[in-house]
């Protein structure tokens, strides 16, 4: 980006930049502190808006517009941030185990283990976002989400805990 920088005898500064799209944005900052912004869209040689900022005004702006109040995160920095915190495990279940003939209320996976069942694979159909009231077959693919931690406890649990 590139920002054009002028003076402004008797008057101030004036710094303008183009804006991705093509627009303009020129500040013209006064010596008595008073700030002007003016846009201009491509190609105009009007402006379309002009505001006008007293110096606290301005400052504040630019403070906020600096990110000091308030930081956005990106995608990326989001999902980053998911990632280091969950995990996602598929766990084929045994015949045995103590999941089969179970409703996933039943067996209050939750709450037990601090893992979210979020699909089933059963065969060749995927059942996302199984009611509580879902029992689980021997041979059902478990997709859960959790703390790495938590889905180590679930897993261990399901090899080795048998049905009773």
């Amino acid at each position: 980006m590139f920002v054009k920088e002028g003076e402004l005898p008797g008057i101030g500064k004036k710094y303008s930049m183009k804006t991705e799209n093509g627009d303009t944005i020129v500040v013209v900052i006064h010596y008595t502190g008073k700030r002007e912004i003016y846009y201009f869209e491509e190609d105009s040689e009007e402006p379309t808006a002009v505001i006008e900022l007293t110096d606290e005004e301005a400052r504040t702006l630019g403070t906020i517009l600096v990110g000091a109040l308030f930081q956005p995160t990106s995608d990326e920095e989001k999902i980053g941030f998911l990632m280091k915190h969950l995990a996602f495990e598929w766990i084929k279940v045994p015949k045995d185990s103590f999941l089969v003939g179970k409703s996933i209320k039943e067996l209050e996976i939750r709450k037990r283990f601090g893992v979210i069942i979020v699909a089933v694979i059963r065969d060749e159909n995927v059942i996302v976002s199984p009611s509580p009231l879902f029992v689980i077959e021997p041979g059902d693919t478990l997709v859960v989400v959790g703390t790495l931690e938590n889905i180590k406890k679930f897993v261990k649990a399901v090899e080795g805990e048998k049905r009773e």
